[in-house]
């Protein structure tokens, strides 16, 4: 969890959230080669082509050119990539290794970062389908003792315009962090840290990024269920879409095999992957591999876990107004909306993330990278590879600067 931020019209960046502290400089290392893929892994409809799997269209011989450019540009250790289109692969692979000898694979198992808020934020409003909860409910119902609660609403939180700080930028998390990245975090610890001095603003008035959001939702959820939120995200999300290599355990135990992660946020070149996911939970905690990302954000584009009602509420334009929101873009729950793309790319220590869907064209895009220590730790890789993927499929709807 590197860093939060969200340029909107100019489009000079994109959201990066659930991200930790900037990292210091690179040290020296080798990237990786590409690995080719073997024939027999290619899915229907697409067949081995520059260490790729890719379907007979032009469009996915110019994803091809991106992939391999920014993989050698930026120094990549890993980059795991698929493009889909009206459900039919057009581009899926994976370059680099994971590990020392270990290629990279595209059914590889690692954290999703902020990818997990939608699945998350699905789950808030299956709970307002159920008439446990109200958009409009104020957060002192549950949690009285909260700085503002009786200001800020369920609503609020889902859209990021509570006020609550972005937690994972406050010095008291991070030095907390890197002191023992393996702990076990209570979820009431990581809430303080975000709620302490209360919100920047008055609730409702702006917006701000923030995962101290979707962590008090959380709670607020499993106040009114009674149940953990990963056995609502395994019913809800992943057993209802056949997501069957995603997990919400909220544990290091990833399942096999797994894209790993480096990072020298503490001043050593290390191994990130076995870190606690427990400081980040539904904000950015959940696993999955990409054909499971891919099965999701199709489900989020069509509404399939959701009223009609609450779907187009998902997706509706709330934020416009503020700040440098428009109707064209703006943060949605749980995730922005870009001239139609709805997106997100989270960046987290070892990895950068870029996943979205364009649901009236059918398109839908999951990238992930690892970096080298010759590469810039703090790159989006990710989401370089995906604004120059929608400048391929959809040129009228490009996200490239």
């Amino acid at each position: 969890m590197k860093r939060a931020s969200v340029i909107v019209l100019a489009m000079a960046g994109i959201l990066a959230g659930c991200t930790a502290g900037p990292a210091p400089s690179p040290t020296t290392g080798t990237s990786a080669t590409p690995v080719p893929v073997a024939g027999s892994e290619c899915p229907a409809g697409t067949n081995p082509r520059d260490d790729l799997c890719l379907a007979d269209d032009p469009l996915a011989d110019d994803l091809s050119r991106i992939l391999h450019t920014q993989f050698t540009d930026a120094q990549l250790k890993a980059t795991i990539a698929g493009v889909w289109h009206n459900g039919d692969p057009v581009l899926i692979g994976a370059l680099g290794e994971s590990m020392t000898g270990v290629p990279a694979t595209p059914d590889m198992h690692h954290l999703l970062g902020n990818l997990s808020t939608p699945m998350f934020t699905t789950v808030v409003l299956q709970q307002v389908q159920a008439g446990r909860l109200s958009l409009d409910d104020p957060l002192s119902d549950w949690f009285p003792d909260l700085p503002a609660s009786e200001q800020v609403t369920i609503d609020m939180l889902l859209h990021n315009t509570s006020g609550y700080p972005h937690y994972t930028e406050i010095p008291a998390f991070l030095d907390r962090l890197w002191a023992d990245p393996f702990q076990q975090w209570p979820i009431q610890d990581l809430v303080d840290i975000g709620v302490a001095g209360g919100p920047v603003f008055t609730p409702g008035t702006d917006w701000l990024f923030s995962d101290t959001n979707t962590l008090i939702l959380q709670q607020v959820v499993e106040e009114v269920s009674g149940r953990p939120v990963g056995e609502l995200l395994r019913e809800g999300v992943f057993d209802a879409l056949g997501m069957d290599d995603s997990t919400a355990a909220f544990d290091a135990d990833w399942p096999s095999p797994v894209l790993h992660g480096y990072s020298d946020e503490r001043g050593v070149w290390e191994d990130v992957t076995n870190w606690s996911p427990t400081w980040t939970y539904t904000a950015g905690g959940v696993g999955a591999d990409q054909a499971d990302v891919a099965v999701f954000l199709d489900a989020l584009g069509e509404g399939t876990l959701l009223s009609p009602e609450l779907h187009d509420l998902q997706f509706a334009p709330s934020t416009a107004g503020l700040g440098r929101f428009t109707d064209q873009q703006y943060w949605a729950m749980g995730f922005l909306q870009l001239d139609g793309w709805m997106f997100l790319n989270p960046g987290l220590s070892g990895y950068f993330g870029a996943g979205g869907t364009f649901p009236e064209e059918g398109w839908t895009m999951v990238v992930y990278t690892t970096t080298s220590q010759d590469g810039d730790q703090s790159a989006p890789t990710a989401t370089d590879i995906f604004r120059q993927f929608t400048a391929v499929v959809t040129p009228e709807h490009s996200l490239v600067q």
